[in-house]
């Protein structure tokens, strides 16, 4: 009988270190929580306020193109027919868009009623400004005024911002359409599904990620030399080839839902929600482990000098990514433009395209990467910011259904208090 007590006694104990264990760890936790939650809030926030200032830019930039004195006609969502005053003036207000590397680029034109633009204005992008840049100041837009609509708009796409450029024209062949219709009766433009931009590209991403998957799994005694070779085979194909590494501009098209209008290259966003799956189905991220072309840029260098791996135990780098991955997804979704803030040296690495300061923060990092190993994987990289976000996320609803079972199965166990019925007879 005095063991049985004593054995109850420690079983209660042990219950109650447990529960205070459990205590100590979410109060451990509630600054992590509390982060999450107003992460959450501040995008959502700047998911709203963004809406209301894209919907005024572009109501202004349209009011710009619009003549004193208009009168104007809708003739349907997308065109207006303008006439002045004394109504011997017609014009056409028409938009369209066109799909660049960030996602759709709309395109407003004004066109006379001989069917000449008379001027091209861009409403919204959500390209990286350099590529911008690389087309104003070839005068890309410029060489469509004065083109009549009666034939397909065509103008030569400008190198190094092919996609960009693309997107534009094919922005104002959509614009022009309705009113080609309208005043010649013509229909030249065939509509195109957002789908129709997935290439040969986007089957290398899912065949490299299931490489990933198998070669993880494998204890063969060459699966070093598997993971180095998928490790440069994507640094050919997903760096130099196509620059395709997903950053925080991917995150940012993919919380926003840009995506679903079309993307001129959809491989990025599908390393990304490759790289989500497995970290939530596996704790496994695949993608830095051996298909980031910048990390295999790394361990190469990282092959000349040997470095040491450094363990960054300060809470700064923890929390230092993240800030920055959080401001650079509000300033996207406020600026509708994932790549506002691009902070990461891709663009430098395996496209020369970018700006001088990114020019100079990769030059940083591939000295340093001589001097300790992966450097930018341990301090800047958004991926480890994400990675944490996703793991603590899964641990924390774990936890919460963990409670909710426990709860739901002590109240279901406890003892209904019946209160005995005094007989009437």
């Amino acid at each position: 009988m005095k063991s049985q007590h004593h054995a109850g006694h420690g079983a209660v104990d042990t219950r109650r270190t447990k529960s205070n264990n459990n205590k100590r760890q979410k109060i451990r936790q509630l600054p992590e929580k509390l982060a999450v939650i107003g992460s959450i809030i501040l995008l959502v926030i700047a998911w709203v306020l963004g809406g209301a200032r894209l919907s005024n830019l572009e109501t202004e930039q349209l009011s710009h193109l619009l003549p004193e004195n208009a009168q104007i006609v809708t003739t349907d969502q997308s065109t207006l027919k303008i006439t002045t005053n004394t109504g011997q003036d017609t014009q056409w207000l028409s938009q369209g868009s066109g799909v660049g590397y960030g996602g759709k680029m709309d395109i407003a034109l004004m066109i006379d009623d001989q069917g000449v633009i008379k001027q091209l204005a861009i409403l919204s992008s959500r390209e990286t400004a350099s590529y911008l840049q690389k087309i104003i100041a070839a005068k890309f837009p410029e060489q469509m005024v004065g083109q009549s609509i009666q034939n397909i708009l065509q103008v030569d796409a400008i190198s190094g911002a092919t996609l960009s450029s693309s997107a534009i024209l094919r922005g104002a062949n959509l614009a022009a359409e309705p009113v080609r219709q309208e005043l010649m009766n013509l229909s030249l433009v065939d509509s195109k599904s957002p789908w129709s931009y997935l290439g040969w590209m986007d089957l290398v991403a899912l065949l490299a990620f299931a490489a990933a998957w198998q070669i993880s799994k494998t204890r063969h005694p060459q699966r070093k030399k598997m993971e180095w070779g998928l490790m440069l085979t994507s640094l050919v194909l997903f760096g130099f080839y196509a620059s395709a590494l997903f950053s925080s501009s991917t995150l940012g098209i993919l919380i926003s839902g840009t995506w679903m209008s079309g993307l001129g290259n959809y491989t990025p966003l599908i390393l990304l929600v490759l790289t989500i799956v497995t970290l939530l189905t596996t704790n496994k991220n695949l993608y830095c482990d051996m298909i980031c072309p910048f990390g295999t840029t790394q361990q190469c260098l990282a092959k000349i000098t040997n470095p040491p791996t450094v363990t960054l135990k300060h809470s700064i780098f923890t929390w230092l990514p993240r800030v920055i991955l959080l401001a650079v997804l509000a300033a996207g979704l406020y600026f509708r433009n994932p790549a506002t803030i691009a902070y990461e040296p891709f663009g430098i690495m395996f496209g020369m395209t970018g700006s001088i300061q990114l020019f100079i923060l990769t030059f940083v990092i591939i000295l340093t990467s001589l001097m300790i190993y992966r450097p930018w994987c341990k301090t800047l990289c958004p991926v480890g910011a994400m990675t944490d976000f996703l793991k603590f996320i899964k641990a924390w609803g774990k936890q919460s259904l963990k409670d909710y079972q426990r709860k739901t199965k002590t109240t279901s166990a406890r003892p209904a208090n019946n209160i005995p019925h005094r007989s009437l007879s």
